[in-house]
């Protein structure tokens, strides 16, 4: 069975909760929009099993679960770099300055241990959140919808 339309599900939903948190990070004091970081990707998490749930009837394999999560974490980080970078291609298109300024925040170690420390506080919560909810928890969704 193919995951991958439950892949574009996930990276569709994420892109347009992103969109949504976007603009309410924008409308929230300073500081606070970090807080809707996670909210696109558990948002997507939780639709995307629904969908699996009634289309498929049953819970995912643990082959199955392993994909999804491995996946789900690669579309989400992949496309918040492929964002990140079209960001500040767009922005260095009038300043030149600011790709030259990402370039040398990104030779500075302090910089990057920041990055990389941020990255594992999110990525391996959200990991083993996305297998636990897919596991126990999808079995338990798909036996009260199912029986």
């Amino acid at each position: 069975m193919s995951l991958s339309r439950y892949f574009l599900w996930f990276f569709f939903f994420c892109f347009i909760f992103t969109c949504i948190c976007g603009v309410l990070a924008a409308l929230l004091p300073t500081g606070m929009g970090g807080i809707l970081t996670i909210v696109p990707y558990l948002t997507a998490m939780i639709l995307v099993l629904y969908k699996f749930l009634k289309q498929q009837q049953r819970a995912p394999s643990e082959q199955e679960r392993k994909k999804i999560t491995l996946g789900f974490s690669l579309i989400f980080w992949g496309y918040n770099l492929a964002f990140l970078l079209l960001g500040i291609l767009i922005f260095s298109k009038g300043d030149p300055e600011v790709w030259q300024n990402f370039l040398l925040y990104l030779k500075n170690p302090q910089f990057m241990s920041v990055v990389l420390i941020m990255f594992l506080l999110i990525a391996t919560p959200l990991y083993l959140l996305t297998y636990w909810f897919y596991g126990k928890q999808a079995q338990r969704m798909a036996k009260k919808m199912f029986g």
